[in-house]
């Protein structure tokens, strides 16, 4: 359920919901400050904590170098924003992973992360019980329900619109969200669906997620939590233990909406360079590796950790599936597979099956969201993680981390232990 965590209130349901509702779960698909792992140790291009970039005047060209404009984009469609490449040069989001060895326990963590756990009452006893979904390990790619609406800040027709918080806590302040923005006409997030925005302001060098967003009949959107991202910074946010303001986010692992989705631009020019987002229904709870900072996960302990990257086999193609795909969807369907290959996929929160993730309102003539769905987990490997952490802190909760030997587990904050 892509948002159930977050901040300030959102921070309470990262320790409380986590539990429960870990277990009604839908294909949903998490911050900026620094999450993503920076620290390239010749294992995945991911690292420690990071910082959160600089605010900068001057308009964002992308980590490419190359100039964008803001052009006019309806409220289904991420086109204002095209051609982006978002965050820094080295950021984990936009770092290859093409030689960088597999984990260990590759095989047994993608076996977890299918486990989705549920919860059921159970007639004439108290309390409930918990119990392991049906496993659906096949792939499928958001582009409606769970899919984040992105829009671009200003352009052409861009409406002024008040941003309005609906409680105490609307999340971190540095960098601010403004309290009006200048909007597409129409963009209406979707409620059902966690109301997930996001914003890009390349002139002022931001993007902005907006969690449990929604257009009131007075014209303003309202909102429950927000947070702002340096759109030439690290992509993700230090460690909850390190950072608890900054590393919640639209989230529930902190890390941007608007990271790591198939964009309608990408597919049509047949590349993309960058990591992609991916969901399991699985991930661990308590435990994450940046560039997460935080975890809404509710698989067993031992299982894949959200921040986790996966990288698609070698020698797994097209042609291994058993559909065939004419014109922009073939094209598309191998530009997927090379960016899974080249960059992997970088895991980002919890979700009814695994999913990867494109801008709501993606033309269904490129994506349609059954592309994939002749891949499964065991046609990826997980890549050797970095530092284990746990959230909440070891030093708030008496709980352990994996416990069968294989990865080091150390308080969150800590020196890294000898993990994979």
């Amino acid at each position: 359920m892509g948002r159930s965590t977050g901040s300030g209130l959102h921070r309470l349901l990262v320790f409380g919901v986590t539990a429960l509702i870990s277990i009604g779960v839908a294909a949903c698909g998490g911050d900026d400050g620094g999450s993503n792992d920076k620290q390239t140790t010749g294992t995945q291009g991911n690292g420690a904590t990071g910082t959160t970039g600089t605010t900068g005047t001057t308009p964002f060209t992308g980590a490419t170098g190359t100039d964008t404009t803001t052009g006019t984009l309806g409220s289904a469609s991420n086109e204002g924003v095209a051609g982006i490449r978002y965050f820094a040069a080295d950021s984990p989001w936009n770092t290859p992973v093409e030689g960088v060895p597999a984990a260990a326990r590759s095989a047994r963590l993608l076996e977890l992360g299918l486990q989705r756990i549920a919860v059921r009452e159970v007639p004439g006893r108290q309390g409930v019980e918990t119990f392991v979904r049906d496993r659906t390990p096949r792939m499928a790619i958001n582009t409606e329900a769970w899919a984040p609406l992105v829009v671009a800040a200003g352009g052409e027709g861009a409406e002024k619109t008040r941003m309005i918080c609906r409680q105490a806590n609307c999340g971190p302040d540095d960098p601010p969200v403004p309290d009006e923005l200048a909007l597409p006409p129409g963009t209406t997030p979707d409620p059902r669906y966690d109301g997930w925005l996001s914003v890009i302001d390349v002139n002022r060098g931001l993007g902005y997620d907006f969690w449990r967003a929604r257009r009131q009949s007075d014209g303003t959107i309202s909102f429950q939590y927000s947070k702002a991202w340096t759109l030439d910074g690290p992509g993700f946010s230090k460690p909850v233990s390190v950072d608890p303001v900054r590393a919640t986010g639209a989230r529930g692992t902190g890390l941007p909406l608007f990271a790591g989705l198939i964009s309608e631009s990408e597919l049509r020019a047949g590349r993309i360079d960058h990591a992609l987002a991916v969901s399991l229904p699985g991930i661990a709870r308590r435990n994450f590796v940046q560039p997460a900072s935080a975890t809404n996960g509710i698989g067993v302990r031992q299982s894949l950790p959200a921040g986790a990257r996966l990288r698609l086999r070698s020698g797994v193609g097209i042609r291994s599936g058993p559909r065939k795909f004419k014109g922009l969807r073939s094209r598309g369907v191998e530009t997927i597979l090379t960016a899974l290959r080249e960059y992997g996929a970088i895991v980002v929160d919890r979700s009814a099956v695994p999913t990867l993730y494109s801008p709501r309102g993606t033309p269904s003539n490129l994506v349609r969201g059954d592309e994939l769905n002749w891949l499964t987990v065991d046609d990826f490997e997980v890549l050797q993680l970095p530092q284990l952490y746990q959230d909440p802190p070891l030093a708030k909760v008496a709980l352990e981390g994996p416990s069968d030997g294989s990865e080091g587990s150390v308080q969150s904050g800590q020196a890294a232990g000898s993990g994979q």
